[in-house]
């Protein structure tokens, strides 16, 4: 059986949803899980003008996709008209310092008339990246250098080719960056908010420095928690699994106070490929996230050209939440091979996917993409593909 009949069959058998049990759920959590859902990352690479964005939802639209996440925040930046942060670098190196149009508004325009979705991807933890500094003053690792990730001995974060990231656990970053995500979904009428880079990055500090380790963080933790938070004497893993309960808390008031309930609009995050990987390590309790209500669909990235790590990896999802809440994030980019994507979409569910990302299926001003006719001819056969395997399945 050819791997795209195979698809069918297995569509016919599946059903496109089921009732959620067990669960704290919003309505709005119920609506999206009898949904289907063919997503796609755009990211902020992609586009350096109003056709690009435009061409970009079309080039979605036209392949089949009904839902696109679209980047409108990477490092503590917009690529969107914002009074809270400075334009994006990634934009502006293509416009000058005034972009002259709104990516956002844009997208959200050629999307209604297409029918499709557009949720607002942001990157949480993110201040910067890069070993030169933000230019622009505005800029809150220049501007709001206490909000800055230090260790016990008062040193910031050193800028490097990774991120550097906000610290999580003060109150008032979390007054700004759930402001950052009320900001969007007041003035603009996304169909949902997605939330990236919302865990610890563990990678880029290392576990040999105490961070956050400034005496604020330290004594919120006490006063939290009545332990203690002396450098010396602090329990080291009672203070990551805190810090791990305020990222929660994080997610929660995003939820609350920045999606505000508002009607229409679902709130998903990006996880890591397994739960206890996400837990344990990058302190994402994503499965608490799920359960308490407080994101609609989790996307875990398993980004593999091996499809036994791929089937293990979304399967320790689906035994750890209900597999409706979750739309698996498949690495497009890992596989040379159309084939390979056709067989890890119909590992998960044919309906229900989400592609990263753009650039690897169609032509972008993004710098990094390769122009060669053999890497043109790749992209191509691969959104054929894809175009064959919907237009198969049929609409959502």
């Amino acid at each position: 059986m050819s791997i795209i009949r195979f698809l069918v069959v297995l569509v016919l058998l599946v059903p496109t949803g089921c009732v959620l049990t067990g669960q704290t759920a919003s309505s709005r959590a119920h609506e999206r899980a009898m949904s289907s859902e063919r997503g796609m990352w755009v990211t902020r690479w992609d586009f350096g003008s109003e056709a690009d964005v435009r061409r970009a939802i079309a080039d979605a639209d036209s392949i089949g996709i009904t839902d696109v996440y679209f980047q409108v925040r990477g490092q503590g930046d917009a690529y969107y008209r914002s009074d809270i942060e400075p334009w994006g670098g990634e934009l502006t190196k293509f416009t000058g310092p005034n972009p002259g149009f709104d990516p956002l508004a844009v997208a959200i325009d050629e999307a209604k008339v297409r029918g499709v979705k557009v949720h607002a991807w942001i990157n949480v933890m993110p201040l910067w990246k890069g070993k030169d500094p933000p230019k622009d003053p505005r800029h809150r690792w220049i501007a709001r250098k206490d909000w800055r990730l230090t260790d016990e001995k008062g040193q910031s974060q050193a800028l490097h080719d990774g991120y550097v990231v906000i610290n999580p656990v003060l109150d008032e970053t979390q007054d700004y960056l759930v402001g950052v995500v009320r900001d969007i979904v007041r003035r603009y009428d996304v169909d949902g908010i997605h939330l990236d880079y919302i865990r610890f990055l563990s990678d880029e500090i290392g576990s040999d420095v105490l961070m956050p380790g400034d005496a604020k963080s330290r004594a919120l933790y006490t006063k939290q928690t009545g332990k203690v938070g002396d450098v010396g004497s602090i329990d080291r893993l009672a203070y990551r699994f805190w810090i791990r309960d305020r990222i929660s808390n994080l997610v929660r008031r995003i939820d609350e106070e920045g999606v505000m309930g508002k009607r229409g609009v679902t709130l998903s995050a990006a996880v890591w490929r397994r739960p206890e990987l996400a837990k344990e390590r990058y302190l994402q309790d994503a499965s608490r996230w799920v359960r308490e209500g407080w994101v609609d669909t989790i996307m875990p990235m398993v980004y593999t050209d091996d499809d036994a790590q791929y089937r293990s990896d979304l399967s320790a999802w689906y035994a750890e939440v209900d597999s409706s809440r979750v739309v698996p994030g498949i690495g497009v980019y890992k596989h040379a091979d159309p084939s390979a994507t056709l067989r890890q979409i119909a590992i998960g569910q044919p309906r229900r996917f989400a592609l990263f990302a753009y650039s690897t299926m169609f032509e972008s001003c993004n710098p990094d993409q390769k122009k060669d006719a053999e890497s043109v001819r790749a992209r191509k056969a691969q959104r054929d593909s894809i175009e064959r395997l919907t237009t198969r399945v049929g609409a959502p």
